[in-house]
């Protein structure tokens, strides 16, 4: 059953023109209401960990605090005192505090002035043919799912340089988000010389995990998921080190076949490692110089392909999100699906004459658990 709005969002393409304007026309082709529903029911990426990471909360504010604990899994033991003496207070201990001020996330395409064209021939005779509905259609579709996909995917960008790098910085044009989590130099240890996987003779990753899952431990912090790229997966299983682990080594100088990744993961196991998955998302960030008078595009990874990254058991804080300024003046009343208030809506710009199709999102993360996580780089 299709829901009743009082209020639509007009595309008064003729305002510029004599007559009545045609914007009941291209809702015919698209309403505001049908690409919100739209927009809100996309699928989203399964390889996407941010939702998993970073859990939604929604705020009403814009600049928020975030609280930082520092190493709280170890108890802190109680006094011990003679009965009839005063309770003695803990301090407490390493919290540390930072604003961080929600940036907006945002991109839409436009429909050019030929198919804008058409909708206004088509308006001043019989209204729209079905090709030419579908072909409206389908194009701002298609723009909807556009807007979305690129929001989705700097959202996992964001989230996924905090946990690599233990900051996000973003600079591109006026815009400038800095922001530092405080990893310390252990929490991104960098092997050198033979140490580094790529040697696949004379290195000892299981040693080198070993030692940082130990230092963890002795701070209360269990690093029970590591995250890696398929590269490095492969140097694990090619390891000298690790295929006589666990074949066997007795003449001193085996040379025994690399491991499949089942045999790996049960070297993990056996030494109660981490689980171990890959982790090679990309997207693609638009140039804003053409090159060759073309459109050109640069392939970006979310994590680098070098890192060994050692995670805790569960969400590592929260994703932040606040209702964008554009729905709260747009009035439609729709219905919300948790996805951090993502909101796809159009315009038109009369010079040049532009139906854009844009979405928008208020969203960052607030990174509680910072000091649990290990970015190691490894190659």
């Amino acid at each position: 059953m299709t829901k009743e709005i009082n209020l639509r969002y007009k595309l008064n393409l003729q305002t510029f023109a004599d007559g009545d304007p045609i914007d009941l026309t291209l809702e015919e082709a698209l309403s505001g209401e049908d690409l919100l529903v739209y927009s809100r029911n996309l699928e989203t990426s399964n390889e996407y960990l941010h939702p998993i990471l970073f859990p939604a909360l929604e705020t009403s504010e814009l600049t928020v605090d975030v609280i930082k604990e520092g190493s709280p899994r170890l108890p802190v033991m109680a006094k011990i005192a003679e009965l009839g003496t005063e309770v003695e207070y803990a301090s407490r201990e390493g919290l540390t505090g930072s604003r961080i001020e929600i940036p907006k996330i945002q991109l839409g395409r436009y429909m050019d002035e030929r198919l804008v064209r058409l909708a206004l021939q088509a308006s001043q005779s019989y209204g729209l043919r079905s090709e030419e509905r579908n072909q409206l259609r389908n194009r701002q579709l298609n723009d909807a799912q556009f807007a979305v996909d690129s929001i989705r995917a700097r959202r996992e960008w964001i989230a996924m340089t905090s946990v690599w790098s233990g900051g996000v910085n973003y600079v591109e044009g006026n815009v400038n988000v800095q922001v530092d989590f405080g990893y310390t130099v252990d929490q991104k240890p960098v092997l050198s010389g033979q140490d580094k996987w790529d040697d696949i003779i004379n290195a000892t990753p299981l040693d080198d995990i070993q030692l940082w899952v130990d230092q963890w431990r002795a701070k209360g912090i269990r690093l029970r998921r590591a995250m890696t790229s398929q590269k490095i997966i492969t140097l694990l299983r090619r390891n000298l080190s690790i295929r006589q682990h666990y074949h066997g080594n007795p003449s001193g100088n085996a040379q025994p076949p690399q491991l499949t990744k089942s045999q790996l993961d049960s070297v993990f196991s056996e030494m109660e490692f981490p689980t171990l998955i890959a982790y090679d998302t990309q997207a693609r960030t638009e140039d804003r110089a053409l090159t060759g008078g073309k459109l050109s595009f640069t392939t970006l990874r979310m994590v680098p392909e070098n890192r060994f990254i050692l995670l805790p058991d569960g969400p590592l804080g929260n994703y932040l999100w606040a209702k964008t300024t554009e729905e709260m003046i747009a009035e439609i009343e729709a219905e919300q699906t948790g996805d951090m208030g993502l909101y796809v809506f159009r315009d038109v710009t009369k010079n040049p004459i532009r139906l854009r199709t844009a979405g928008v999102a208020l969203n960052f993360p607030a990174f509680a658990w910072a000091d649990s996580v290990v970015s190691a780089t490894v190659i």
